[in-house]
């Protein structure tokens, strides 16, 4: 096979038509360098031609990118090869609605921007130079005209609340803002563009597992071959086979999630002699998801190799909003930052797209279990026969390709859709008749896992779990299946309501701080000149809260901040605070089997729930992870004047320890009280080891620290009164940290 890169040499401009009369002062509409893989956007700030939409309040100014069309081209030099007749243009990634021509002429129009395209192109092909244009409509004014034709046909309002035009666009779909993310719709050519020559080649290459009764693994591949040709397989540590292999292994070793174990991984391959070679590498294991009555409700239980664990984890969401800027390296530095913090698995998030292979190699890498989201979230979508043959070849590609990953743990429909349908989200008269996109996740998306990857897990929706001796209960019931628990920030509000939920498995929960100040200055925004509500910290804050909520959730507990600096680390600290009550609340509980926050990263920079801000800084909460993910945890719980201990063991081993409680005076750091309790704990166990009584203390003079012997487990830190409440030392805010630390 012989590979030539055409990522070289683009050029771009607006394709939209003029007025159709002379205009003798109108600028020239001049072709531009381009970069490719990338998006419009990029290449414009390049040119100078438009403010980087991160930068202060820019992204409002550039909107009418997302209204214009736009043309790619560039130019390649070719000679045939007769021993390669088979010519072929692989475009991995366009973003999205688009027509390519060679030459002038029309070889292909694509439409989806989580499938590649290739055409074949064998007789387009011109010795010398040839010609490759890629012309891409407005996503947006495409999704307004079918939204429009699709209502018209339905019946629909106009206003219909939750049906935008995002839905009729198969690209990603917080690129059209959500509440961490800008607006930035965009279009390019986002992933590599290629010219494939050979005379065959491996087209497809399965590698599949079984266990046997007796513990033992069946590997075996399938190849299919474009051509005629001959093939070999290899298995590491097996030798070459002539063919496809079946093996069985009497001894295996078993790939195990993070914190379980090592995620062993054997490497398979397939080679067309020097042409064309595939590896892939796989792990041994089985994962099951165990949903069954119990005297709580229903369970939500991932079981690995035979063994219910403990998910610990968080939510994905795009690297970027530009997703052609996310590198291999990104992926493999950031995964293994989840990994440190103890974390088993990600949840690939509904409104972003299916990941790089890159990500599921760091997964794999890693112990990192996957739930992976179908692109649909919070909204309505249309689910006519034209819209179901979209998915079905949409899903059945990216089924196919992720089907063998060693970390997929589950599929799952959408994000939130059928909860938003049963809660009716918008005004009352605005609501559709019926649940829109449901045939989609009921119908079609299992019957194509059946049909392609035949055991795998799959869940209509998240959140799921609906009682049913509960007629107006909803999917997000909690006692049943997962829940997104978001009556902490966007309900009640403090955090802590999160000691009211009883999710058998919490899928979404968090709490917004600021980000860092490096990813401020991203932002053009200087931490030592600026205040908090400042126009444009405001425009980094797409929570939808007033500002005077989202800092009057900070001071219930922290003081007031007067400049950005100051919000930056009261905030973050709220959010540490947060999500420490929510853990320790989820794993000390007898019910919740998994916690994944809301959310890791981000795409920009921006005010939100993430734990790693754009500038990838881990925040404060996001380093107290690394002890509340630990298999085993100090939780405290505060009940008046009681504090109670708890330790959590979800390792494999029993637990033989002391726990060690000291009460020490904030004025001085000097120990008042010291306390021991021993204590045994087996595993996958949670027991209340201590408790402190606080009554005739002065609670707001007092720190409490409890510790272990045991490796790896951190030491809890509890403040008796709120912190804007404590008489702290005149010291600065760096030696009080450093001092109470997590």
């Amino acid at each position: 096979m012989r590979v030539t890169e055409l990522n070289q040499g683009w050029l771009f401009r607006t394709k939209d038509a003029g007025p159709g009369y002379y205009r003798p002062h109108h600028p020239d509409n001049l072709w531009r360098d381009a970069v490719v893989p990338g998006h419009v956007h990029l290449d414009l700030v390049r040119q100078g031609m438009i403010v980087d939409p991160f930068i202060g309040e820019a992204e409002a100014g550039c909107q009418w990118v997302d209204q214009a069309n736009w043309s790619y081209r560039t130019t390649f030099e070719w000679s045939p090869d007769p021993t390669k007749p088979n010519r072929k243009l692989l475009f991995e990634g366009l973003d999205t609605v688009c027509k390519i021509y060679l030459n002038d002429d029309l070889i292909a129009a694509h439409d989806n921007m989580f499938v590649p395209l290739e055409v074949d192109v064998s007789a387009a092909l011109r010795e010398g130079d040839n010609v490759l244009q890629v012309e891409f409509e407005s996503a947006v004014r495409v999704g307004d005209e079918r939204r429009s034709a699709y209502f018209q046909k339905e019946g629909l309002r106009h206003d219909t609340t939750f049906f935008d035009e995002r839905a009729f666009v198969r690209k990603v779909q917080c690129m059209s803002g959500w509440d961490w993310g800008p607006r930035l719709v965009s279009c390019g050519i986002w992933k590599p563009v290629k010219l494939l020559e050979y005379s065959e080649r491996v087209t497809e290459f399965r590698v599949q597992q079984e266990q046997l009764a007796d513990g033992k693994f069946r590997i075996w591949t399938t190849t299919q071959i474009e051509g005629e040709a001959s093939y070999t397989t290899q298995l590491s540590g097996f030798g070459v086979f002539t063919g496809d292999l079946d093996v069985i292994l009497d001894d295996p070793i078993l790939w195990q999630p993070n914190g379980y174990g090592e995620p062993h991984l054997y490497e398979v391959s397939v080679s067309l002699g020097k042409d064309h070679a595939m590896t892939r590498k796989i792990g041994l294991r089985t994962i099951e998801l165990r949903r069954e009555p119990d005297r709580f409700g229903e369970s939500f239980t991932f079981v690995v190799n035979g063994q219910e664990i403990w998910a610990r984890g968080a939510n994905w969401i795009p690297n970027d909003a530009f997703p052609s800027r996310i590198s291999a390296g990104d992926y493999e530095s950031q995964v293994k930052a989840c990994s440190q913090l103890n974390m088993n698995m990600l949840r690939v998030w509904g409104g972003g797209l299916y990941e790089s292979e890159a990500f599921y190699d760091a997964c794999d890498a890693n112990g990192i279990l996957v739930w992976q989201d179908f692109p649909f979230a919070c909204s309505y979508y249309p689910d006519n026969k034209e819209f179901q043959e979209t998915l079905r070849v949409e899903a059945s590609y990216q089924i196919c390709r992720l089907r063998d990953r060693t970390c997929l743990a589950l599929w799952c429909g959408n994000n939130e859709n059928e909860w938003m349908w049963q809660t009716r989200w918008g005004d009352d008269d605005k609501i559709p008749p019926r649940y829109y996109g449901q045939a989609l996740y009921e119908d079609l998306l299992p019957s194509l896992i059946a049909q392609f990857a035949p055991g795998q897990p799959y869940i209509p929706t998240s959140p799921t779990g609906q009682n049913p001796s509960d007629e107006k209960g909803t999917v997000n019931d909690g006692s049943h299946g997962d829940q997104h628990y978001w009556d902490a920030w966007h309900g009640r509000g403090d955090w802590k309501y999160y000691g009211d939920s009883t999710a058998r498995f919490s899928s979404e929960f968090g709490f917004a701080s600021s980000c860092s100040a490096k990813a401020w200055k991203i932002a053009g925004v200087d931490v030592e000149e600026t205040s908090p509500d400042h126009p444009a910290v405001r425009w980094h804050d797409r929570t939808r809260k007033p500002w005077e909520t989202f800092k009057g959730f900070v001071e219930l507990h922290y003081p007031t901040s007067d400049t950005l600096k100051e919000w930056i680390h009261t905030s973050q600290l709220n959010q540490r605070d947060a999500l420490r009550f929510a853990i320790e609340h989820y794993r000390r509980s007898e019910f919740c089997k998994g916690t994944l926050i809301w959310q890791f990263n981000d795409c920009w920079p921006v005010q939100s729930w993430a734990v790693q801000d754009y500038a990838r800084e881990m925040k404060l909460a996001g380093w107290e992870l690394q002890r509340l993910y630990a298999p085993i945890l100090i939780a405290a719980e505060m009940a008046e004047s009681l504090c109670r201990f708890f330790v959590i063991n979800d390792s494999q081993e029993t637990v033989h320890d002391t726990l060690s409680v000291e009460v020490l005076c904030i004025a001085d750091s000097q120990v008042i009280q010291k306390s021991e309790s021993a204590f045994k704990l087996g595993p996958n166990r949670r027991d209340c080891v201590y408790e402190l009584d606080l009554s005739g203390w002065d609670v707001a003079a007092v720190a409490i620290r409890a510790s272990l012997s045991h490796a790896g487990v951190g030491e809890r830190w509890s403040l008796c009164a709120e912190p804007k409440d404590i008489d702290w030392p005149s010291r600065t805010g760096a030696e009080i940290f450093n001092e109470l630390r997590p």
